[in-house]
């Protein structure tokens, strides 16, 4: 009953229509440059799945050499004569993969010449913490489960705001959400500044130990079989309680292609992206003058011909 005695600052309707329309340009932005990023990621992850997972440029090649085929890559084999037929193989990126297949204990059947090597001789699983709240007057660009479960990207708080202790992000490092891992949250942090950016305790943080692989090591912490062993290495019971356990997840055993086959995979994702931080970094401008914008327009601290020119301002 309070909550409806409040007075407001009402513009006239009108002038409701032209904020909303304001306001409404900024969102549909916002969601174009959300649809943008997921086509991207949907590329990159398809080509990291093709290459590194199902393994069709070596099925490939070994179809062209004549070589045998597992029984288990049977059915993917045929999938690949067709693609070999109709010419949609990559014949051109297939030269640089091996043309036959080695049987492992740990993992049945993967690609002549590769070897099993446990995660962290990629990656460092790293746990440098500090205490934004002793830095009560700096802002910090803040990597949260709650900030990538709403938007996917950071929320900028200052240290008096943050009650508890963070991880210091690294560059070139690469989160995965501990917490309730069946709901995979895997964050490349598109970092504004480094010395002020912190993520969650919650989140494991991996930095590849060639800064330039970020690109490979995320795409591998996103596969299937990847987070199918983060899986495996839950405690806790069910609900909010199951965490996977960091030290474990860095050890667990991984196809190694090489460090060539890795630089490859990059110079065809790591252009994608780019792209993807491009269209972050312009989401968060966006939505931060949206926000700005709404208070200052309901107040008439801010008139409607200069929202409308910061507005076409940030959208070009």
């Amino acid at each position: 009953r309070d909550i409806k005695r409040i007075e407001i600052p009402l513009p006239p309707l009108p002038e409701q229509k032209a904020i909303a329309h304001i306001l409404g340009t900024l969102d549909d932005k916002i969601e174009l440059n959300r649809r943008m990023n997921a086509t991207l990621e949907g590329m990159a992850q398809a080509l990291f799945k093709s290459w590194f997972v199902d393994f069709d440029p070596v099925i490939d090649n070994a179809l062209a050499a004549g070589n045998p085929i597992p029984d288990e890559l049977a059915p993917r084999a045929e999938v690949r004569r067709q693609a070999l037929a109709d010419g949609t193989a990559n014949r051109e990126a297939a030269k640089a993969f091996p043309a036959a297949f080695q049987e492992t204990e740990e993992l049945g059947w993967i690609p002549e010449g590769w070897e099993m090597k446990p995660f962290d001789t990629l990656a460092k699983l790293d746990t440098t913490s500090i205490k934004p709240f002793e830095q009560s007057e700096t802002v910090w660009e803040h990597y949260s489960i709650p900030s990538y479960d709403s938007s996917g990207m950071p929320s900028w708080d200052r240290g008096d705001e943050i009650k508890s202790n963070k991880y210091l992000v690294k560059p070139g490092a690469i989160l995965s959400s501990k917490l309730n891992p069946e709901t995979e949250r895997t964050w490349w942090p598109f970092m504004m500044d480094e010395k002020t950016s912190i993520c969650s305790t919650e989140f494991m943080q991996f930095v590849p130990h060639n800064k330039e692989e970020q690109a490979f090591v995320y795409s591998l912490i996103r596969s299937d079989p990847f987070q199918a062993n983060i899986l495996e290495r839950v405690t806790g019971s069910t609900g909010s309680r199951q965490r996977a356990q960091p030290k474990q997840i860095a050890e667990i055993e991984i196809i190694d292609c090489g460090e060539h086959l890795r630089a490859e995979f990059i110079k065809i994702a790591l252009p994608l992206f780019q792209s993807i931080r491009n269209n972050s970094l312009r989401t968060q401008t966006l939505a931060k003058l949206r926000d700005t914008l709404l208070p200052k327009l309901i107040s008439g601290e801010l008139r409607l011909p200069e929202a409308e020119q910061l507005t076409e301002e940030a959208l070009t």
